[in-house]
């Protein structure tokens, strides 16, 4: 009795819960109802019941904090609402292809300006066209011959619907220094434009200085649009001015 006692007062003061309690409880009850029984035969159910109300304090000092913790912790409910929201955003995210070395970036902005250089000196009927689909819809362009800047498609094709249209036009001198900075690509450097002035095959030649910038194409980690472009003659250098390397 004494050792059941001793049992009860240290759940009280451990603050476990009532389960443990229910192998005492029903001890006693029983230990009431056998005071006829031979002495071996309480002491051994005594020795059992010792048993059963150890285990019932070690479950309940286990399961306690669990219990506390669940109740501190209580479930994250997301709203349906909520939930369709975060599904959709994750399904909108592209997976990410996979991105060209630095090497072959330089080299896919150099052949985006090789074909321009190449289209823009064809002679084709459909060279302007050709040229100007090279350029983003929102480009901007300063044109070598131009007074104007100029911002739109149309505007854009109208210069080359000029410019490409020059008798035997050539280039040459392409002198490129590329960098590549993630998403967006520069090029800037020299050319020279030539072309025929009339039927007594006399040529102009316009030494130019050009700048391009280029903006990856997000479908394509390999295509490169024109973005913005500046293309102008040489100035005279002053005398004071010594030449670059």
């Amino acid at each position: 009795a004494s050792s059941l006692a001793y049992i009860v007062f240290k759940m009280k003061y451990s603050g476990l819960t009532s389960i443990a309690l229910l192998p005492l409880s029903c001890a006693f009850r029983t230990m009431i109802s056998m005071s006829t029984e031979p002495v071996a035969t309480r002491r051994d159910f005594v020795a059992t019941a010792l048993a059963a109300s150890s285990l019932a304090v070690s479950l309940s000092a286990y399961s306690e904090p669990v219990r506390q913790k669940n109740q501190a912790e209580p479930a994250k409910i997301v709203e349906p609402a909520k939930q369709k929201e975060q599904l959709i955003a994750q399904a909108s995210v592209p997976p990410k292809k996979n991105m060209p070395t630095a090497t072959e970036d330089v080299a896919s902005v150099c052949k985006t300006t090789d074909t321009w250089l190449r289209e823009v000196t064809s002679g084709t009927p459909d060279a302007p066209k050709k040229v100007t689909a090279l350029y983003a819809p929102d480009a901007v362009l300063w044109g070598t011959v131009s007074q104007q800047v100029r911002d739109t498609p149309e505007e854009i094709l109208a210069y080359f619907n000029s410019f490409a249209t020059k008798p035997n036009l050539e280039v040459s001198g392409y002198k490129p220094i590329i960098r590549v900075y993630d998403d967006i690509a520069v090029n800037s450097g020299y050319y020279t434009f030539s072309w025929d002035l009339n039927d007594m095959n006399e040529r102009l030649t316009k030494k130019a200085r050009y700048s391009f910038v280029y903006q990856r194409d997000p479908e394509d980690p390999y295509k490169w649009w024109i973005v913005d472009h500046h293309s102008s003659g040489l100035p005279n250098a002053p005398k004071d001015l010594k030449p670059a390397n």
